[in-house]
């Protein structure tokens, strides 16, 4: 990872992006934002620091999928805690807001629907001038939207329930301790929000 960050900043950031329709910041299940002291997490975050703060200048547009939701949230000035309460593996009920409702991410999905996930680390609160798109019971900020095309998601639309039981069983200790069983149902209207990205910025 950190290779080929470098090999991003041997570009200027701006020529790097322009040479790009979109942005999609993936997930991770070895790196964890709220371990600061981490030497990885600290390198990471300095390496990649200009490519991300010229995206959110521009307003570039951006998909960050859990890892990278927690990524665009620290880097809009949000702490990345590991919050028990937050925390969820496993298939939960997306809710979303009004205005989560209206926006082309989420275009033509009902007002709750299942998605998958898989996270220990959670956003504190909302960015500083983002709109709040969707919630569950437990994880409080699990959609957002910066400005008008940067996105975070915490729950992962590219993954389906085959999908989501293959990275538990590769990652066990995605599961709270003790719990030895999860919610895992079928989650088939979530990767419309990857559909309804690629069809808004790059079709």
């Amino acid at each position: 990872l950190i290779k080929y960050i470098n090999a991003l900043n041997s570009k200027p950031s701006g020529k790097v992006l322009k040479s790009c329709q979109a942005l999609i910041l993936g997930g991770s299940g070895e790196l964890y934002l709220s371990q600061k002291k981490n030497p990885l997490i600290q390198k990471l975050l300095s390496q990649i620091n200009p490519f991300i703060k010229t995206a959110i200048k521009q307003d570039f547009p951006t998909l960050g999928i859990c890892f990278g939701h927690q990524l665009l949230g620290l880097f809009l000035g949000v702490p990345v805690v590991r919050d028990k309460k937050q925390s969820q593996t496993g298939t939960f009920i997306l809710h979303l807001t009004c205005e989560g409702q209206k926006d082309p991410l989420f275009s033509n999905l009902p007002k709750k629907f299942k998605a998958q996930f898989g996270h220990k680390d959670s956003l504190k609160n909302i960015p500083n001038k983002s709109t709040l798109l969707a919630f569950t019971k437990k994880c409080k900020v699990a959609a957002f939207r910066f400005q008008n095309n940067i996105y975070g998601v915490q729950f992962h639309p590219e993954l389906n329930l085959k999908d989501i039981k293959k990275r538990i069983k590769l990652n066990p200790d995605y599961l709270p301790p003790g719990q030895k069983r999860i919610p895992l149902t079928p989650s088939p209207l979530s990767s419309k929000v990857i559909k309804n990205f690629i069809k808004n910025y790059l079709s």
